[in-house]
């Protein structure tokens, strides 16, 4: 069974911080051992832990370092070419989320205007004088688009019958 999306935020307590490390570590050292045998790539981690000075590296030091040589011997443009960093990151998420945003903006927009056509045709009961120019400009547009699909539908009902 596959695991919901996890929050991701900052473990405040220490022992299961230090064992989500710990089992995260071993899976990210897993992973880049399945990856470089699968794919046969050169892959290798480096891994600081808070309180430890040692550093763990996979597959071993020199391993490690013929990477590094291997990344830094490449031209700048081409080094630099999926690189991305902390900010350039999250500038992309933000992005991501505002486009999301404003998608979900105008669905909730378009629902609230087919809402208040499906009040009028239940009630009969319209209040346009209450409504600012963009409602009405929003309420304008909903219509047009439903009578486009209405006209779409006839038509390929013409072209059945």
């Amino acid at each position: 069974m596959a695991r919901g999306k996890m929050k991701l935020a900052y473990i405040t307590c220490d022992s299961k911080r230090r064992m989500t490390f710990r089992k995260r570590k071993n899976g990210i050292m897993k992973k880049i051992n399945e990856i470089s045998t699968l794919c046969g790539i050169e892959a290798g981690a480096i891994i600081y832990e808070q309180n430890n000075p040692e550093v763990q590296v996979w597959p071993s030091d020199s391993g490690v370092r013929s990477v590094i040589s291997r990344f830094r011997s490449l031209p700048g443009l081409e080094r630099s070419k999926k690189m991305v960093d902390q900010e350039v990151f999250l500038r992309q998420s933000i992005g991501k989320v505002y486009e999301q945003l404003k998608t979900q903006m105008k669905e909730t927009r378009k629902k609230e205007m087919t809402n208040i056509i499906h009040h009028f045709i239940h009630t009969t009961e319209f209040n346009g004088y209450l409504m600012s120019k963009p409602d009405l400009n929003d309420l304008s547009y909903v219509i047009d688009e439903n009578l486009r699909e209405v006209n779409q539908k006839m038509k390929g009902m013409r072209i059945e019958d």
